[in-house]
């Protein structure tokens, strides 16, 4: 039954972009039905599923929670389905919490979030705490501070002092409107991507409750494509050069972006001296290529050089995650 006030809280979208999600999708559209907030609809986006997927959907047509439910007939990349998935969000929505097909939150995790965003109109994203596989993923915002502007959190972000959890953010529509694709296509970690442009212009609001609940497991993109190509690397190197001149001087940027250059080409070199092979080298040329321009052999030798100034301690070592 709808809440006695319903229309005084603004609508908030669950959206699940799912593809053969059947082993954990009841769990995850199960914690959408269980949420105190009142004024819900679910956007599930089926990406061309084989498994028992749509006859789960299926179950929950006519549940508490609405659901809207988007059938691709053919399978499509993730970055265009997450963008379909945005398309399918109607434009009486205020916010929107991503909610992937493996992942869970608790009951009280849009009513909480969203109070914080209310709080605020500057506000455009809201993280809250999260665990992964059961552990607690520590945030490292300041627990005294519940709303951030943009350029601190931006810098927080980059010298490991704040997390953001891009699986697990509640966004203002109004500062998703103004990107279209809102997904990069080209990007591994589109949803961090997705969070830093908008701390570009909005603020951040922290919720310091453990809400949100991250699975790892073997079919995860993490699993299958970012831990043996080691993308996660280059997905720094993009967000330096795109988002490090909106938390820094221009002075500070610029040696930000050659000091995170020369670690990251270094361990491209470890990483295949090490014997990860030719198709995880090519994956981060062909990334390099499409997005800047591929590294010269002045650029490793410059990334070599400046690993023996950090050992005779005349530079700095790149501290911040990725190590």
């Amino acid at each position: 039954m709808p809440h006695p006030h319903e229309s005084s809280y603004p609508l908030v979208v669950v959206a699940t972009p799912v593809y053969n999600g059947g082993k954990y999708l009841r769990e995850t559209m199960e914690c959408v039905q269980a949420q105190t907030y009142p004024n819900l609809l679910h956007v599930v986006i089926n990406n061309a599923s084989t498994d028992n997927t749509a006859s789960i959907i299926d179950e929950y047509l006519n549940a508490k929670v609405p659901i809207k439910l988007i059938t691709h007939k053919k399978l499509i990349p993730v970055g265009e389905n997450w963008n379909s998935a945005v398309e399918a969000v109607p434009e009486n929505a205020k916010w929107v919490r991503w909610m992937c097909a493996d992942d869970t939150m608790s009951p009280e995790a849009i009513a909480k979030t969203v109070e914080i965003g209310e709080s605020d109109p500057e506000i455009g994203i809201v993280g809250c705490i999260r665990d992964i596989n059961g552990k607690i993923d520590p945030p490292l915002w300041p627990e005294n501070q519940t709303v951030f502007f943009g350029k601190n959190a931006l810098s927080r972000f980059f010298e490991n002092k704040g997390k953001i959890m891009g699986p697990h953010v509640l966004y203002k529509r109004e500062a998703m409107l103004p990107y279209t694709p809102f997904f990069e296509l080209n990007n591994i970690a589109l949803d961090t991507d997705a969070v830093l442009r908008i701390l570009t212009k909005w603020k951040m609001g922290f919720c310091h409750q453990h809400l949100a609940f991250t699975r790892h497991h073997e079919e995860t993109q993490t699993s299958q494509f970012v831990t043996p190509t080691r993308l996660h690397l280059f997905d720094w190197f993009l967000f330096v050069n795109r988002y490090a001149q909106y938390a820094y001087s221009p002075k500070e940027a610029k040696q930000m972006r050659n000091r995170y250059k020369r670690h990251y080409l270094r361990r491209l070199m470890n990483a295949r001296r090490l014997g990860d092979g030719k198709k995880m080298w090519n994956s981060h040329m062909e990334k390099n290529s499409l997005f800047f321009k591929k590294p010269t052999v002045w650029d490793f030798i410059d990334a070599s050089i400046d690993g023996i100034l950090i050992k005779l301690k005349v530079r700095p070592q790149w501290l911040p995650y990725p190590w």
